[in-house]
């Protein structure tokens, strides 16, 4: 006990070092435009997820041919190894990383703009479908190179802000992604489409004026050695084989596990299409908001674990709360609003910590591939918990479903809190190695 205190308190002094050497001021602007950047990626992946299903099924799409929406998702699983070409390639002189985000964002808005062309139907699905899929692997680099660039380029005294300010303006984007149906409904799809592509322009431009710093030591160090990004190395380093992966797959699979079933569990307790279309974007953006507020104050005052230490204890309750909505008649809906909104926020407080301990643990020698390698492992628990999620929850019922989501989100935030100290010490000794090789 006494040797993990004495280490717990090295690692307290390195961090302290390293953010009494880091910039005190803020760069609030190039954080805003990493925020931007960020809705660029949020806003397809929500289009496609859940305005595009809904759109097609207006449509008559058979639910057996719902396999093919899917697809624009596949070059997800495979940004890991995209990241080894973003990591290799790119113009010191243009900027590193903007070598990728500037003509991918364009490429991006423009499959919106030919998509203007051809209204969702049943003849063009296969079209519409395959168009998805180029852009969602000309985009996957975009994301690579954004994540990237977040990571190189916040310092440990901006990542909190600036991380709270990626994952508000990420929910935002979602909201406005998911929101597109109500667009094309009023205004039409080609005007929605053309929309979509100036969305992705307009938040390109931040990116193209502002100059990009030059990249980290660690990186300049590796590519002085002549050394390529290594997925292999990545995959056997302690931190991220023990740690860090094992990490982003809990994480992943306990947040989509509860949430992938809240809104069949609305649609079973009888509110209507309105109503739920009113709870889910307030309640996300009120709970995103209030979190994107608290966490840095908090992270400040009493650190990350306990901070993730409010959701543990948050997140029973959201269980305990869910279970009586299933047992009884739902609250009226301001109240059912207000009662979502409060614990989304509490219980975001973790999501929001490990997000800014994911763009920390990154190595900056290789930043997309080691971003990418835990966003890869992310997605996975993530789909395998919206597997399996719907069978639990017709196996065991909706008054039990809930408190056991709740104990299997609580596990990676338990994670967390158990291993935060054991996983920086060796994230330092591992930025000390790459700058002294």
């Amino acid at each position: 006990m006494h040797a993990g205190w004495i280490q717990a308190r090295k690692i307290q002094r390195s961090l302290m070092e390293r953010s009494d050497t880091a910039a005190e001021q803020k760069d609030y602007p190039k954080l805003a435009v990493i925020g931007v950047l960020h809705m660029a990626q949020f806003f397809p992946y929500a289009f496609t997820a859940t305005a595009l299903p809904f759109m097609f099924r207006k449509e008559g799409l058979p639910l057996e041919m719902f396999w093919l929406l899917a697809l624009p998702n596949i070059p997800r699983w495979f940004k890991w190894l995209i990241a080894l070409v973003v990591d290799n390639f790119g113009s010191v002189r243009f900027g590193y990383r903007k070598t990728w985000i500037v003509p991918c964002t364009i490429i991006g808005a423009m499959s919106y703009a030919v998509l203007a062309w051809i209204p969702p139907s049943l003849a063009a699905v296969y079209i519409i479908i395959a168009i998805l899929v180029f852009k969602s692997f000309v985009m996957a680099a975009q994301d690579i190179a954004v994540d990237a660039y977040a990571t190189e380029s916040m310092t440990d005294t901006e990542r909190p802000v600036g991380t709270s300010i990626i994952n508000f303006l990420g929910a935002l984007a979602g909201v406005m992604g998911a929101g597109t149906i109500a667009l094309v409904e009023t205004f039409g799809w080609s005007p929605t489409m053309f929309a979509a592509a100036a969305l992705l322009l307009v938040a390109a431009i931040p990116a193209i004026i502002r100059s990009e710093p030059p990249p980290p030591l660690a990186s300049q160090e590796r590519q002085a050695r002549g050394e390529r990004p290594d997925l292999i190395k990545a995959l056997k380093r302690e931190d991220y084989s023990k740690y860090i992966l094992p990490f982003g797959f809990m994480w992943g699979f306990g947040v989509v596990f509860m949430s992938s079933m809240t809104g069949p569990f609305f649609a079973d307790k009888g509110l209507t299409l309105t109503q739920f279309g009113i709870l889910a974007p307030i309640s996300s953006i009120v709970g995103s908001g209030l979190a994107a507020v608290a966490t840095p104050w908090l992270i400040e005052r009493i650190g990350f674990r306990y901070t993730t230490l409010i959701s543990v204890v948050a997140l029973p309750i959201e269980g305990a709360m869910f279970c009586a909505f299933a047992l009884f008649s739902l609250p009226v809906l301001p109240m059912l609003i207000a009662m979502v909104s409060l614990l989304g926020f509490a219980t975001g407080l973790f999501n929001y910590t490990a997000s800014i301990s994911r763009y920390r643990w990154a190595s900056k020698a290789q930043a997309g591939t080691d971003y990418s390698l835990q966003s890869s492992f992310m997605h996975f628990g993530a789909w395998a918990s919206g597997s399996l999620s719907g069978v639990v929850a017709a196996q065991i019922g909706w008054v039990y479903f809930f408190p056991f989501a709740s104990i299997i989100a609580a596990i990676a935030a338990l994670f967390y809190f158990v291993k935060f100290d054991r996983i920086e010490a060796l994230v330092l000794e591992r930025e000390r190695i790459e700058l002294s090789a």
